[in-house]
């Protein structure tokens, strides 16, 4: 093929790729952030957090990788049948120093062994269709992201069901929107050596699950119940004649309530309880104020959060608080300040706490303390009792029995 046929050929295949693009009306969304940081001690950056703790304050104390693009495609479309969307989102996440592939045998022991580039993996991809009949709602099945509640500035997830499954999502009964779900995943579980001993066809684990958010209470506020039923579903390997384990069980409800307007931003109130497949039972209380400062450009949200979960007869508690305040300094340049502390009550044991406080300078790409693409440079101190020394998680190989620490770095995010 002459370089001419060449550039002929490659504006064609645009140009149809431009109009089945138009066509086929694409949306492209997503989010990432990546970073890179050092500890003051030498080595790369730490980050701190309690092992028993259920989230860490995120501010320049993530040592990970995430990248989510996100595509929705609609697929077919009409009066009576409704539109119809694919939605397809490749990701990769890694844990910093964490190599792809690991070799661990079942005892535990072993290696990671393979790559330490970042590997595809597929998040989400299921495809939904948008009904007259559900009255507002859709129809969806597939692998995805599902009944997910974030408080942000911890990148903490009160809710997160993400699976495969199928259900209805968002019929509008007036009163509120419901959702149901059944969710099972048919890979979970360890891969058997050989068919002979493959027992996993012998059991799967599911739930159903159901919502009902947007329930008008007061004066602009909204209540939303979560809720789900899980079991387990055995069978005798009639190969091996190996009786099936007990059947297992558990039960969630959730309770978020939110009012818009409070302090210049929104109040959250949650509770919490899990009893997860007949383990561990928990449940946990927590509260979020987000506001604003017009006056000095500066938005502020604060976190206050306790749980207490039991297993097998062993009670443990923590508590958590803190908040972060974003200033805008002049156009796209922001300050911002993070303090966070967390305590950690093991039963029979000694309470274990930790305190972490991170200043940083942005450039974001908007005025707002939600702008995003943002590029931070951070620094970040934390402190630690006795008892949390060997329970601080990534900070034994560097601090050895130091009580604190300081990371230095860079990170961005992005949502779009």
């Amino acid at each position: 093929m002459s370089s001419k046929q060449f550039r002929l050929t490659a504006v064609a295949l645009a140009l149809i790729g431009a109009g089945a693009a138009c066509a086929a009306d694409f949306e492209f969304t997503g989010y990432s952030r990546a970073g890179v940081g050092v500890n003051t001690k030498g080595g790369k950056q730490v980050c701190y957090g309690l092992a028993g703790a259920d989230t860490k304050w995120r501010l320049g104390n993530e040592c990970d990788y995430v990248i989510e693009p996100s595509l929705v495609a609609t697929v077919a479309k009409s009066d009576e049948y409704g539109v119809w969307k694919a939605h397809f989102m490749p990701s990769a996440y890694r844990a910093w120093g964490q190599s792809e592939f690991d070799n661990y045998d079942e005892s535990g022991s072993g290696s990671y062994e393979g790559t330490d580039e970042l590997v595809t993996r597929f998040g989400q991809v299921y495809f939904y269709g948008e009904l007259p009949q559900l009255n507002g709602g859709r129809v969806w099945a597939g692998r995805r992201f599902y009944d997910r509640v974030q408080l942000g500035i911890n990148d903490q997830f009160l809710e997160n069901h993400d699976s495969d499954g199928a259900g209805i999502e968002d019929v509008n009964f007036g009163f509120a929107k419901f959702s149901y779900a059944f969710l099972s995943n048919p890979r979970a579980g360890s891969v058997p050596k050989d068919a002979a001993s493959n027992s996993s066809a012998n059991s799967i684990d599911y739930e159903h699950a159901l919502r009902l958010t947007g329930i008008k209470t007061i004066a602009n506020s909204e209540l939303a119940i979560y809720t789900g039923f899980s079991s387990t579903a055995t069978s005798e390997n009639q190969l091996t004649g190996v009786e099936p384990d007990d059947k297992k069980s558990g039960q969630r409800l959730g309770l978020y309530h939110v009012t818009k307007g409070t302090l210049g931003g929104a109040t959250f109130i949650g509770f919490k309880y899990d009893r997860h497949m007949g383990a561990d039972r928990q449940w946990r209380v927590v509260a979020q104020q987000q506001g604003l400062v017009p006056s000095l450009k500066t938005a502020w949200d604060a976190i206050a959060e306790y749980r207490t979960k039991k297993n097998d007869g062993v009670e443990e508690k923590w508590y958590s608080i803190g908040g972060r305040t974003d200033t805008q300094i002049s156009g796209p340049f922001r300050f911002l300040a993070e303090l966070g502390h967390d305590q950690v009550k093991p039963e029979g044991g000694d309470t274990q706490n930790l305190t972490k406080f991170t200043l940083a300078v942005a450039a974001s790409a908007g005025p707002n303390h939600t702008s995003r693409p943002t590029v931070r440079l951070f620094m970040t101190h934390a402190r630690w009792n006795d008892a949390a020394k060997f329970s601080t998680v990534g900070v034994r190989e560097v601090y050895g029995d130091k009580k604190s620490g300081t990371s230095f770095g860079i990170q961005g995010e992005a949502w779009w």
